[in-house]
């Protein structure tokens, strides 16, 4: 019997980055929720999204740094062969959505968090070059500090905004008035804020169980009370998974 057989899951992200989560919990024998909490809203105009999409294709960057596949889909610049533009990705999912694409990602940092990027890419001599960040607006501002602070040349794109999913609301407190789930997993800050404000003060139902793909969200959850949980050693939607296999393992052993 698989470990979390059973186990009714509240997958927190809006599409189309939800169904990867999905699949996973369902392999896992668990039975996944979808009820995104938040939605992404783009920022830049289509012809602003064109005039960026020709600034990449024409090797004006040295290097794109993505730290969501969310940014690389909205982008959605193919790689031009030739133009010289090295790709750096946060984690094994910005990076497959970038090679869907023709992208070759230099290889992921140890850790997949800013502060671990940000040591990558300087230690493959970022410093001094030119570098397009494109990502979601209000995202922290460790990655781009820590480049500029080595001298490099760095243009901060935001792509997009994510906001409450009001839509999904009544969804919500119905299931967690009624039949609130054994697990609710964050992927990210944006996916705990959302949550908190469509929950409005509900907190969590006793019973459920919060686990999240790395140590930022998981400190965003313990700053509105939706903590302690699991924590994924590996901060990746696989790593989420296995924590919390690992989590209903060592419940069974007790």
């Amino acid at each position: 019997m698989s470990r979390l057989s059973g186990a009714r899951v509240l997958v927190t992200r809006p599409e189309p980055t939800a169904g990867g989560l999905g699949e996973l919990l369902r392999a896992a024998g668990a039975e996944p929720i979808w009820l995104p909490v938040i939605r992404l809203i783009p920022l830049l105009s289509a012809e602003g999204m064109e005039a960026l999409r020709a600034e990449v294709r024409s090797g004006r960057f040295d290097i794109v740094a993505f730290t969501s596949a969310n940014a690389v889909r909205l982008l959605g610049v193919e790689h031009s062969p030739g133009s010289g533009t090295e790709l750096f990705a946060i984690g094994p999912g910005t990076a497959a959505a970038a090679r869907q694409l023709g992208w070759m990602p230099r290889p992921l940092p140890q850790e997949y968090v800013a502060e671990s990027l940000a040591e990558a890419m300087l230690a493959s001599g970022a410093g001094g070059r030119r570098i397009l960040l494109p990502r979601a607006d209000g995202a922290r501002d460790v990655l781009p500090r820590a480049l500029d602070e080595a001298g490099a040349e760095v243009t901060e794109v935001a792509l997009y905004r994510a906001s409450p999913d009001s839509s999904s609301a009544p969804r919500l407190r119905r299931l967690l008035g009624d039949t609130p789930p054994d697990w609710i997993t964050f992927t990210s800050s944006s996916t705990v804020r959302g949550y908190a404000e469509l929950a409005q003060g509900r907190g969590l139902p006793p019973g459920s169980r919060v686990a999240c793909i790395g140590p930022i969200t998981a400190r965003t959850a313990e700053s509105f009370g939706f903590g302690p949980g699991v924590v994924a050693t590996v901060h990746s939607l696989p790593g989420l998974v296995a924590a919390m296999a690992a989590a209903a393992v060592d419940d069974n052993s007790r």
